[in-house]
């Protein structure tokens, strides 16, 4: 009995990692539309997008 459940948790670990570097590496989200700089946002007090 302990073995079968040493197991299913085994399973489920080495699942559980495949789905998060799955998901790391092949699923990246869209990027945000950014200005010249990447900069997505101005920021500062002259709003220049410089940082």
């Amino acid at each position: 009995m302990n073995i079968l459940i040493q197991n299913i948790l085994v399973f489920l670990v080495a699942a559980m990692a495949m789905g998060f570097l799955i998901k790391k590496f092949f699923l990246k989200p869209k990027v945000v539309k950014t200005n010249k700089k990447g900069v997505s946002k101005p920021c500062g007090a002259a709003k220049c997008g410089c940082h």
